[in-house]
């Protein structure tokens, strides 16, 4: 059974180019750590807002048929997100928890 993965980050003060720039780095980092058989992942821009803050964020989905895959990949997510807002310079607010369906 496949089960689906969800994972928002939140950034403050990032223009919508910054998280476009997350977002393709991302995308392309996982693209080349290779993404196993039945296995998918998406990652899309996202707006949010809460309790009077508002910004652009990120959502990680990923599918595929095995729960521990699934913490793998996203973990290698979230730390290229890590890596690059260190390294560009660009706040990020928080990540959600992992939420696994």
């Amino acid at each position: 059974m496949t089960k689906i993965s969800l994972r928002e980050c939140y950034f403050i003060k990032a223009s919508s180019a910054d998280v476009d720039y997350v977002i393709d780095k991302v995308k392309s980092a996982i693209q080349e750590a290779g993404i196993p058989p039945k296995y998918n992942i998406n990652i899309y821009k996202n707006v949010y807002a809460c309790c009077g803050v508002s910004g652009s964020g990120l959502i990680i989905e990923i599918s595929g048929p095995g729960e521990e895959k699934i913490r793998s990949l996203d973990l290698k997510a979230v730390a290229k997100i890590l890596e690059l807002c260190e390294k560009e310079k660009i706040e990020h607010h928080s990540f959600e928890p992992l939420d696994i369906g």
